[in-house]
């Protein structure tokens, strides 16, 4: 197997849990190429009290796995405060209240597709799985079942696209909301800069990218002239990769597998055996889970 040059700068705490496997190349705070330093306050350590995990194996890779992620399900009722002059106080209020941060953990990796998490407070968590070529998440981006239209998807799209311009690519992966007074979305999304990349000491390379995957948190802000206004709120950067010679440059391919998703964790490692990585229809998997709550 070739030496991988990857990174995942993703919160890795020493209560993750013992030794990162050989083969896995993961920068704590210093990204290899610009050296750049990521706060550690964006990937925060597990919580060092709690005595619960995951563990697992996981089967039909499509080719060398970087690295296990799990984020917990958490949903505020407005994605972040409303700044604005003719926000309703009661609304404000509100949101301060629900106001959740989105923490993200980083597995250790065994042999064989073997990864474990420890030090995982109680909740339920979904998990992103990252490889060479791919990626494979089971991450829940709506309480409801999506009832976004084709204009909310569009002015959703448009308004990710016009955040941040250092990354020059971006790709809508999943969008999952609920249009309306107060309505609410959030997107998994992969954004690229496949632009030159200058470093600290002002050279310039060209044969590297960032490869950044975020939960974006948005809001409807109404409407003007018939089309849905959405605003970003907030955003959530799940991992972080500096790209060189010789790791797949451009956007990789996500697919959503449901066996990833909703993983209950109490106060003690949950074992959920071998999963085995495929593509699920993110659609049919929450009407099928609508169905079963209701029997």
């Amino acid at each position: 197997m070739k030496t991988r040059t990857a990174y995942l700068t993703l919160s890795l705490a020493a209560a993750a849990g013992g030794l990162l496997a050989a083969g896995t190349k993961l920068g704590n705070s210093l990204q290899p190429y610009t050296k750049t330093v990521i706060t550690s306050q964006l990937y925060p350590p597990p919580d060092a009290s709690a005595s619960g995990g995951i563990r697992g194996t996981l089967t039909e890779l499509p080719d060398e796995l970087l690295g296990v992620v799990a984020v917990p399900q958490r949903f505020s009722e407005i994605a972040s405060r409303n700044e604005g002059e003719d926000g309703a106080a009661a609304k404000n209020a509100r949101n301060t209240a629900k106001e959740l941060s989105i923490p993200a953990y980083l597995a250790t990796l065994g042999g064989g597709g073997a990864f474990s998490f420890r030090g995982l407070p109680p909740g339920k968590y979904d998990l992103l799985v990252v490889c060479d070529n791919a990626m494979y998440d089971g991450i829940l981006l709506a309480r409801e079942i999506s009832t976004l239209t084709a204009p909310d998807l569009k002015a959703i799209k448009d308004i990710v696209e016009a955040s941040n311009p250092y990354f020059n690519i971006k790709t809508l992966q999943r969008v999952e909301g609920v249009p309306g007074t107060y309505g609410k979305a959030r997107v998994l999304g992969q954004d690229m800069r496949t632009l030159p990349i200058t470093l600290q000491d002002a050279s310039v390379r060209t044969d590297i990218q960032t490869r950044t995957v975020k939960i974006y948190q948005l809001e409807q802000e109404g409407t003007g002239k018939l089309i849905p206004m959405w605003k970003v709120k907030r955003t959530r950067e799940l991992l972080r990769q500096e790209i060189g010679p010789p790791d797949t440059k451009g956007p990789i391919p996500n697919y959503f597998c449901q066996a990833l998703q909703g993983i209950r964790v109490s106060t003690s490692v949950k074992d959920i055996g071998t999963v085995a990585l495929k593509q699920d229809d993110p659609l049919k998997a929450r009407q099928k889970d609508s169905t079963e709550e209701d029997e």
